[in-house]
């Protein structure tokens, strides 16, 4: 029976800032069975920051209202609004001042005052569409960019604890090569993949620091701050829906198809409200255009329908992904059971042990990117044109 001893296994990466304290039992000083280089603990353990220190945690909320401020589409969306509520309300002190012709009492330029009210008013109301679609891309942006960090992270944890497997094996390697039983060739090969382990972890820190930097620039945040995310996605299994009737409701709400149908009212209004001093040649032309933009939205109608319908699809599929990595997930933990078993009996080696743990920890992470790929659909799916 070998000797046990408590050893607890610190692994910190200055860049992500991860922090990983994990209490374990080894025999004679080696690696503990319950050695977990980044396990599900890790996965939600508190980020610092390169001295150690916690940094200042950011809610996804947070994050989207400081990017909504900083948004020039946005800020230039709401002045839009105000402008063609302004305008608005001069067309319509305008049609109610319209001069009156005495002699034939009626309205002088009545057609023209009501035109350009009418046309006002869809310009208001389009307005105010294009100020909320403004809102719902910077959120849908925010949220990619929020939860491109966890997927980030995940990535040089992986890297990382490739890195502590290929170093304990070039520690072999270099052991076996003292005593004559390996090839020269053999321990560099074994050297190089240290070293390509090594460049991994640097290149993943550098995508993740991108990644951060990404969200700060939709913040108006300087380069190089970093923040604790705290809202981490969770899996929710997602409502049975109907989807040709969320299809007909969405078709109502769509500010993109909004515009198509403000397009047809006002090819209408120019036919209504023609002048014939024109021609009669501009105003089959006024007609035609009318006839265009209804095949234009009808063309529009069918485009974003068949697009709801592949991305529920893709959403159904997604569960079952979800569901059978939870199935991988389970089975893995039952493997690496029975090599803490094996292990704390001598029957296996460190190694074998080393790579069960991964392969549960890498499930877990695959899950949690799983559930960020669901959280991004969801909301897509109920607000399409945000993408």
């Amino acid at each position: 029976m070998k000797q046990k001893a408590a050893v607890v296994l610190l692994v910190l990466s200055f860049s992500t800032g991860f922090v990983t304290t994990v209490q374990a039992d080894s025999p004679s000083g080696s690696m503990s069975a319950n050695m977990s280089v980044n396990s599900s603990a890790a996965a939600t353990s508190k980020t610092s920051s390169v001295t150690g220190q916690a940094l200042p945690p950011l809610t996804l909320k947070q994050a989207v209202e400081w990017a909504q401020t900083n948004s020039y589409n946005t800020r230039t969306a709401e002045r839009d609004v105000e402008r063609r509520r302004l305008e608005l309300k001069n067309a319509e002190k305008e049609l109610g001042n319209s001069p009156i012709d005495y002699i034939d009492n009626e309205y002088v330029d009545n057609e023209t005052s009501w035109r350009n009210y009418s046309s006002s008013t869809l310009s208001y109301l389009a307005s105010k569409k294009q100020a909320q679609y403004a809102k719902d891309q910077i959120y849908f942006n925010v949220m990619k960019s929020y939860q491109s960090v966890f997927v980030a992270e995940n990535q040089v944890k992986n890297d990382l604890e490739a890195l502590e497997i290929a170093q304990a094996e070039e520690k072999i390697a270099l052991a076996k090569f003292a005593r004559g039983k390996l090839s020269e060739y053999a321990k560099n090969e074994s050297i190089q993949a240290r070293v390509q382990a090594e460049q991994a972890v640097e290149q993943g820190k550098i995508a993740l620091q991108k990644s951060r930097d990404a969200l700060n620039f939709l913040m108006g945040q300087p380069n190089g701050t970093a923040y604790e995310m705290v809202d981490r996605p969770v899996y929710k299994e997602p409502k049975k829906l109907d989807i040709e009737l969320h299809i007909q409701q969405l078709t109502d709400m769509n500010p993109n198809l909004w515009k198509l149908e403000d397009s047809i009212k006002t090819s209408e209004l120019n036919v209504r409200y023609f002048d014939f001093n024109n021609g009669a040649g501009a105003y089959d032309l006024a007609k035609m255009d009318v006839d265009t933009a209804k095949e234009e939205l009808a063309k529009g109608q069918k485009d974003f329908a068949e697009s709801l319908r592949n991305l529920y699809a893709t959403v159904k599929e997604n569960q079952k992904k979800y569901v059978q990595l939870e199935e991988s997930l389970r089975t893995a933990k039952e493997a690496l059971e029975l090599s803490h078993k094996k292990w704390a009996r001598g029957l296996i080696i460190e190694m074998e042990l080393k790579n069960n743990q991964l392969k549960v920890n890498q499930i877990e992470r695959q899950m949690e990117e799983l559930a960020i790929e669901l959280d991004q659909n969801e909301y897509t799916l109920n607000k399409p044109w945000s993408t």
